[in-house]
């Protein structure tokens, strides 16, 4: 596991877990909305949140009303984000996952949808995290900080396809090119 993340990114998030829905939580909601409007939330029985953090899409999923999963697998490489995470969350239907996106331990095509937020520049192996998430979701939406100069997910898989900004840059592959 420790192979497809630095581990200083790791201890950082595992450090900053306690303080990181008072210093992000506005700027998230921001790019939660912005998924909203373009109706990527809500309608999804079996989500996958790559790289959740603490939980803060599930906080605003179930906020907004858009609680029509039935699964919500929060995963991320951060035990402490997911420490927080579940220090906060209280249902069922929430299920955390220490583990890489890059290798997710997830059946082939379990999900309906995809979410990787604010994870981008964070991954080691972008082509494979962009596979694997293509292999566990028929939607797969990514997003990438607007000032990053790392390759953007359509230029390393042209399946993606650019919808929009709003703090980020957003991307979504859907199966089939639907």
């Amino acid at each position: 596991m420790e192979d497809c993340l630095n581990t200083s990114v790791v201890e950082f998030y595992n450090a900053t877990a306690g303080s990181y829905d008072q210093l992000y939580r506005d700027e998230q909601f921001l790019k939660y909305a912005f998924l909203q409007e373009k109706n990527l939330l809500g309608g999804f029985k079996r989500v996958l949140d790559a790289g959740c953090g603490t939980a803060l899409l599930f906080e605003y999923m179930t906020g907004k009303g858009a609680v029509d999963f039935m699964v919500y697998v929060c995963l991320d490489a951060s035990e402490g984000m997911i420490k927080e995470a579940l220090s906060k969350v209280r249902d069922p239907r929430f299920i955390p996952i220490v583990a890489f996106i890059e290798e997710t331990p997830v059946v082939d095509e379990y999900f309906d949808v995809a979410y990787s937020i604010t994870v981008w520049d964070n991954l080691e192996d972008k082509r494979k995290s962009l596979s694997e998430l293509k292999r566990v979701a028929h939607v797969v939406v990514v997003s990438q900080h607007h000032k990053s100069t790392s390759p953007t997910p359509a230029s390393i898989d042209p399946s993606f396809q650019e919808i929009g900004f709003r703090v980020d840059r957003f991307f979504v592959y859907t199966r089939g090119g639907k």
